[in-house]
């Protein structure tokens, strides 16, 4: 799958490769990501020590300060509507999902984002954004909703952070895994797999709904039952494939395979096809 990458994107890509060149040196010890940002290959000696905490990872409808009241969901806005966002996957949903409203890119960090949206002269009507950012900046208050990831699937690993370690590092790795989220860590592993199989980046248009579900009643303790749900979109919201699979998770290795599976199913259920449209569609778009 070509992996489109815009100018912030490299400049991302960029320092991440100057942290973990330091990280290899032993100039530092372990690097934090926000998951989603992490990519799903690591440089040969580098490995995701532990995957914490993880916030909502669902989006947020943010709408323009003024219009607070009038609009509490996308399908409220008027046709013609601006909605802002910098993410490719947002941007394939939105013209999936509202082909009547208007995408306009929105980059910055989140006080940016907001100052653009809420600026009187601005063309924004609202935004979309990661719920775990607003959150984090305590900003919560200005989300219109969190959009169900069954209509809205999200990133994969967004929510999450994670921790970058040397491989073979044992007394980094005893410190970290004391903060690590198990649960967490089986999800977006699983999550990762899927997006590794069918080779794309953060800023490839791959949605996920990652659940939980009740284990099959000889599963240890240690087991999660996953329900994995990958989505493929045109960039031009001209179309989709689905795929999902389920399975009980007791480590890594299992939920790799369980990511695995649900990219083939995605690959032979017409995602093969359409990730070659969208990188014909991208090879046009450089031109």
């Amino acid at each position: 799958m070509a992996n489109r990458v815009g100018p912030s994107d490299a400049a991302k890509n960029i320092w991440t490769e100057e942290m973990e060149a330091k990280l290899l040196s032993g100039e530092l010890d372990l690097l934090v990501h926000c998951l989603k940002d992490m990519p799903t290959r690591l440089p040969v000696g580098c490995a995701l020590g532990a995957i914490v905490h993880r916030e909502d990872p669902t989006d947020a409808f943010v709408v323009k300060e003024s219009l607070r009241g009038q609009y509490s969901d996308l399908a409220q806005l008027p046709p013609g509507s601006v909605v802002g966002t910098s993410s490719t996957r947002r941007k394939a949903l939105l013209a999936l999902r509202y082909p009547q409203l208007v995408v306009e890119e929105c980059r910055g960090n989140l006080d940016t984002r907001l100052r653009k949206l809420d600026d009187p002269n601005g063309t924004y009507a609202a935004i979309i954004v990661a719920t775990a950012g607003l959150v984090r900046i305590d900003m919560a208050h200005r989300i219109t909703k969190r959009l169900p990831p069954s209509e809205f699937p999200y990133a994969v690993g967004q929510g999450a952070l994670g921790i970058e370690v040397r491989e073979h590092e044992p007394r980094t790795q005893t410190m970290i895994q004391r903060i690590e989220d198990p649960l967490v860590r089986k999800m977006c592993i699983a999550e990762r797999s899927l997006l590794r199989t069918l080779q794309g980046g953060c800023s490839s248009p791959v949605a996920v709904n990652c659940t939980t579900e009740t284990p099959e009643p000889s599963a240890s303790l240690s087991v999660a039952r996953l329900r994995l749900e990958g989505t493929i979109i045109h960039p031009q919201g001209t179309g989709q494939v689905s795929a999902w699979a389920a399975a009980d998770v007791g480590d890594d290795n299992a939920a790799e395979v369980l990511g695995a599976e649900v990219a083939r199913r995605l690959l032979e259920d017409g995602g093969k096809a359409l990730l070659e449209e969208i990188s014909h569609f991208y090879k046009n778009q450089s031109v």
